[in-house]
């Protein structure tokens, strides 16, 4: 008995050595599902993903020349009420927000392989977990190279047909994509493998009246296989970024018409990349738009500069300039202050005088810190009330008179309403070595604290 308890132990320390050690997601999907079918006694194990819709897609299976045999109920699971209602024994797949998908399989009698597949399941998504997080991290470095190379081609580039022809083809390899098309101002600008450009107009229409807000949409149909991720910039749209599959991950289900609307092509992580491409491309089709504009009006040339560099309400920095200064500041080994500051219950002050006032409120403040800046310091925004101060040559000391003296100027200043504004500030020197990231973590843990502290404060992190 002691040598089959040992025997046992080994193997499960063998299998969770297995998926630790798995390279991908697609891996330790294909990893687990193999020892969950041992542990069941043959029977189908299904991996089902969550969308951020709460809907669910069949996203693996295993044996996959199985699938075609089993009920209709297994297969086109499309929420949690249909697979409780297929009658599986359903264990969880946790991700870092939640629940990240399913695992499904017919129950069995046995209850002692039940305790080891729990554990299998916990392991991998711990291991789901690590994936993700390595993946997340060559991705911020891989979209930092190809944002830096679509800001260079620019200035050779001429058109969206002109991006797709040089960057086509390495954007099919990297999501393996049959074809890519950016919808734009009304035109489809395509490369590669795609469904018919009427199709396609049609299938815009309709997600688009079905979607008005989804940044990300799956498609089915005439355009099955088809990722949407939506093109923005400062929460406008500009059109779609379209990829195109045509093998879902279970290819042996495509025969299946039946089965079409609940066939998965993509996975979350791939999907994410899409998103992150459609920042990119945003970006360099805006820059583009305004390349195109400054060649055509001499005289709006530094008007379309400044466009790209400013935000549009309160005619400061915007997001995007501040990032790329703060980022050049840094590699330059150039000592500078950077200051976050956040307007105090904002949420509140639109809610009770409206947006417009909340409007002329994020102006005034503007116009305040501006004057209150030298010539050598720069206002950016951050993003709805937060902004970010740029600051050269200063020392702690004069940093923390700067941040007080902002502080005060908005507290004196007589707003139009009856209630008091303030503003809640952290603050950071730069440090030898420091990185945009570091810097940035730094001023919002500071902002938070100066929030926690009471409001209308100052905090140095």
């Amino acid at each position: 008995m002691s040598g089959t308890l040992s025997t046992s132990i080994d193997n499960l320390c063998h299998e969770l050595a297995l998926l630790c050690s798995s390279a991908s997601p697609m891996d330790l999907f294909e990893r687990l599902a193999k020892m969950l079918h041992v542990y069941t006694q043959g029977k189908t194990v299904a991996l089902y993903r969550r969308l951020s819709t709460d809907e669910l897609r069949l996203a693996y299976c295993h044996p996959e020349e199985s699938t075609l045999g089993l009920p209709s109920s297994f297969l086109t699971v499309r929420c949690y009420d249909d697979l409780a209602a297929a009658e599986l024994q359903i264990y969880e797949l946790k991700g870092e927000q939640g629940v990240w998908g399913y695992i499904g399989h017919p129950p069995t009698a046995c209850a002692e392989p039940n305790q080891r597949i729990k554990l299998l399941v916990t392991m991998a998504s711990q291991r789901l977990h690590l994936l993700k997080a390595e993946s997340m991290a060559a991705r911020q470095f891989g979209l930092k190279s190809r944002r830096m190379q679509l800001s260079r081609d620019i200035k050779r580039l001429t058109s969206i047909d002109d991006i797709l022809q040089h960057h086509g083809a390495s954007w099919c390899d990297i999501f393996q994509a049959d074809g890519i098309v950016l919808a734009y101002q009304g035109e489809l600008h395509c490369f590669g493998k795609h469904p018919s450009k009427h199709q396609l107009s049609k299938q815009l229409q309709t997600f688009c009246w079905q979607n008005p807000h989804e940044e990300l949409v799956e498609l089915n149909g005439s355009c099955q296989g088809c990722l949407a991720a939506q093109l923005s910039v400062a929460s406008a749209s500009l059109g779609w970024l379209l990829l195109f599959r045509r093998q879902p991950l279970l290819p042996d289900l495509i025969a299946h018409s039946t089965l079409q609307n609940s066939l998965s092509y993509w996975m979350p992580l791939e999907a994410s990349m899409a998103l992150e491409l459609a920042d990119d491309l945003a970006v360099a089709i805006t820059a583009l738009e305004i390349s195109y504009l400054n060649h055509q009006l001499t005289m709006t040339n530094q008007l379309l500069r400044d466009l790209a560099h400013t935000d549009t309400l309160t005619q400061c920095w915007n997001r995007y300039y501040t990032e790329l200064i703060i980022e050049e500041l840094t590699q330059s080994a150039t000592p500078f202050t950077l200051l976050m500051f956040d307007i105090d219950d904002f949420k509140r002050i639109n809610d009770t005088y409206g947006h417009a006032t909340g409007d002329n409120i994020l102006r005034d403040i503007t116009h305040l810190v501006k004057k209150t800046l030298r010539s050598d310091d720069h206002l950016g925004r951050w993003g709805g009330e937060e902004f970010i101060v740029i600051s050269k040559g200063v020392d702690q000391g004069a940093s923390s008179q700067l941040a007080n003296r902002l502080c005060r100027c908005v507290e004196e200043f007589a707003f139009p309403i009856t209630d008091r504004v303030t503003i809640s500030i952290g603050f950071t020197l730069t440090q030898p070595d420091d990185q945009p990231h570091q810097l940035l973590e730094r001023i919002d843990k500071g902002m938070y604290l100066a929030k926690t502290a009471g409001k209308n404060q100052v905090v140095m992190c």
